[in-house]
């Protein structure tokens, strides 16, 4: 997950009447950054789990994907948001 100092800049339209193809390059912008956060954040919590030596690091690798999953579903959220005005 990045560090709140190298949060990648995500494009939102730059007037309240955007037009469509700048919203959808916005929103190709958008579903690229979620897909490479959710593959990196998969093969890195596979192989803490994958690795782990009991049930406490497999069930701490476990929470910490779905805290990751849920800041991800609330950035999506956010970010629509701001289009859909």
């Amino acid at each position: 997950m990045s560090l709140p100092s190298n949060v990648p800049a995500l494009a939102v339209p730059q007037s309240d009447v955007a037009d469509e193809e700048e919203i959808s390059r916005c929103l190709e912008g958008a579903a690229e950054l979620v897909q490479g956060f959710a593959e990196r954040g998969a093969v890195s919590a596979l192989d803490i789990i994958l690795a782990a030596n009991g049930e406490s690091e497999a069930r701490q690798a476990a929470e910490a994907v779905l805290q990751q999953t849920a800041t991800l579903q609330d950035e999506v959220s956010r970010f629509l948001s701001l289009t859909n005005k």
